[in-house]
């Protein structure tokens, strides 16, 4: 099982094209989101995570030499306060910065909701799927490669949730009730 930084060196050594991710879950307990996700719950206005503005370049700087770094977040109403954080102080500067966010809204959605099952994942370059692992209080404990053998469900899930999100800017845009401040309890 590879740690964060083993999985980092992974993707850096295979990702020469394009990079998918797939999340499934409600919520990442991450420990570089923990002083500005408590800001975004207070309702202060803008991340500080000086670690966000070197991240945001790397994804800039990525873009710029044509690599193409997609997601794909498959939720359901209503968000979770992660979620509208991911969404609010995440997502829409990942955007801006060149990454391509995709929604796939379970609550539209329902009949796809088995795409969850397979749990979170990457898949680089079309040919190498790392499954990513969380316990139960949603920390990371470690990333496993998938045989080649055994990577054409993830690749045909890859590519339908990819053909059935909608993109991060319009899925956003029409759902002000997701913003902070106008969140349904």
């Amino acid at each position: 099982m590879m740690n964060e930084d083993q999985l980092g060196e992974f993707i850096d050594q295979h990702f020469t094209r394009d990079l998918f991710r797939l999340e499934t879950r409600e919520r990442y307990n991450v420990e570089s989101d923990g002083e500005d996700l408590r800001r975004f719950l207070r309702g202060e206005s803008n991340p500080a995570a000086p670690g966000k503005a070197e991240w945001l370049e790397h994804v800039r700087e990525e873009a710029r030499a044509g690599l193409v770094s997609r997601r794909v977040n498959v939720l359901r109403a209503p968000l979770s306060d992660y979620q509208r954080y991911e969404c609010e102080w995440g997502y829409t500067y990942l955007v801006e910065a060149g990454e391509q966010i995709r929604v796939l809204d379970l609550s539209h959605r329902a009949e796809h909701g088995d795409m969850r099952a397979i749990g979170d994942f990457f898949l680089i370059d079309n040919a190498h799927v790392v499954r990513m692992i969380y316990d139960d209080d949603d920390r990371f404990v470690g990333a496993e490669t998938v045989a080649a053998a055994d990577t054409t469900p993830y690749r045909q899930i890859a590519d339908a949730a990819w053909t059935l999100a909608e993109p991060f800017a319009a899925w956003w845009a029409s759902h002000p009730e997701h913003h902070r401040g106008r969140a349904v309890a």
